[in-house]
């Protein structure tokens, strides 16, 4: 509520900004600590803040008490669940698919992580690309993987945008052989259109790359643009996409999702994620349920939630711009929007946030190494997933209004 949130507001003026310095090569989850540590709101870490929907808790609450799901789950995924994820796909993305073409999965991070391990099973010499800006997590699950780590395809400018053509002649030469792509884009909010995703399609069919589309901010989509299916074409057993609901409902624990492709490499996967996570958890089954039969409340809490998501950028973006000069990127897709910096630094650029009350998230931590990023790329990150009070007060912040809001 309005007064539990005010009580831990802190006026500037009544308490000093403690001197906060970064480490160079700090990231979000860092800087999301820092702020834990001395109560300042942080929009640094991608984690949307608002639970499920009503409907599917109570679902899962039903589900839970079920004597019959807590054993180990089908390694393919529970039946109903495939079947709900055919319909819901069917419905809300307009792809017809088979449950055989649906995989069970730990979150799309553990649908990105199984699909490498078939790559590398079927193909242990390939070379994994990602492509700038990147998030962080592929560069580590692709060195996971194959130990050693994925080849970057650099920008070709100073726009935070997928250089397509370093990728394609790279996969002619024969250099590159996998690809990791995220659409909406972590962290641009770059959609891509029809032309890009028939661009990598072509490309798989020329040179057999294989294509794994991380599609978490599928659900995330605005400002008139529409989400591309790789699917368009049919099912590609070099191509697959990996979704969940972490994001678009907040199920960020749930560590349920589902990838889409060819039965053959989606069996191969399973394969490869089996030791790893045995089994899909519980939560398939209320998930199951939920898109059964409450598919048009998913579509309005998503619909809802992207408003929501829209008009908070609007909020912060006008206010980060008026306090540092900032040069906004408009996003289309994603809970994310950046900023162009003229700061020494990415780093020193979000100290400068730090000092007004807010952590954000540098942008080198989504280009070159991950284990040593450059030290500026122009740009930083925030995320607009919070309560629209929050946005507000977070934007009071910045204007210089006595009034800080503290914690997550």
């Amino acid at each position: 509520s309005s007064s539990i949130l005010r009580h831990h507001f802190r006026t500037c003026t009544d308490r000093a900004m403690p001197e906060m310095q970064l480490k160079d090569g700090s990231n979000m989850r860092d800087i999301f600590d820092l702020c834990q540590k001395h109560g300042l709101p942080s929009l640094a870490q991608g984690m949307i803040e608002f639970p499920p929907p009503e409907t599917l808790r109570n679902l899962a609450a039903k589900t839970v008490m079920e004597t019959g799901v807590h054993t180990y789950r089908t390694r393919m995924g529970e039946q109903d669940y495939r079947d709900s994820i055919t319909g819901l796909v069917q419905k809300v993305y307009g792809e017809t698919v088979q449950p055989d073409n649906v995989l069970a999965v730990a979150g799309v991070a553990g649908g990105v992580t199984a699909a490498l391990f078939h790559l590398r099973k079927s193909r242990p010499e390939a070379n994994v690309a990602i492509m700038e800006p990147f998030y962080t997590y592929h560069s580590l699950e692709v060195e996971r993987a194959f130990c050693r780590p994925p080849i970057v395809i650099p920008v070709a400018g100073s726009d935070p945008l997928p250089n397509w053509a370093e990728l394609r002649a790279r996969a002619e030469r024969g250099e590159v052989h996998g690809v990791i792509v995220t659409n909406p884009l972590n962290p641009s909010g770059h959609v891509y259109t029809r032309e890009e995703v028939d661009m990598l399609l072509d490309l798989s069919d020329k040179t057999g790359l294989f294509i794994i589309f991380d599609e978490c901010y599928l659900d995330m989509v605005f400002n008139g643009k529409s989400h591309v299916s790789p699917l368009i074409r049919g099912i590609n057993k070099n191509v697959v996409a990996c979704r969940g609901f972490s994001k678009c409902m907040g199920a960020q624990s749930w560590r349920c999702g589902y990838a889409i492709g060819d039965p053959e490499t989606l069996k191969g996967m399973m394969q490869m994620m089996d030791p790893m996570f045995i089994c899909v958890n519980w939560a398939q089954h209320a998930l199951g349920a939920y898109f059964r039969d409450h598919v048009d409340d998913f579509q309005a809490h998503c619909k809802s939630l992207n408003t929501l998501l829209q008009e908070n950028w609007v909020i912060l973006r006008d206010a980060f711009e008026r306090r540092f000069g900032w040069k906004a990127l408009e996003p289309n897709g994603t809970m994310y929007g950046m900023f162009r910096h003229s700061e020494e630094t990415d780093i020193k650029a979000c100290e400068l946030a730090l000092k007004a009350g807010v952590g954000i998230c540098p942008g080198n931590v989504f280009y070159g190494d991950v284990a040593n990023p450059p030290k500026r790329c122009g740009w930083v990150r925030i995320h607009c997933g919070v309560s629209r009070e929050k946005a507000l007060a977070i934007a009071r912040a910045l204007d210089g209004v006595n009034e800080q809001l503290g914690g997550a």
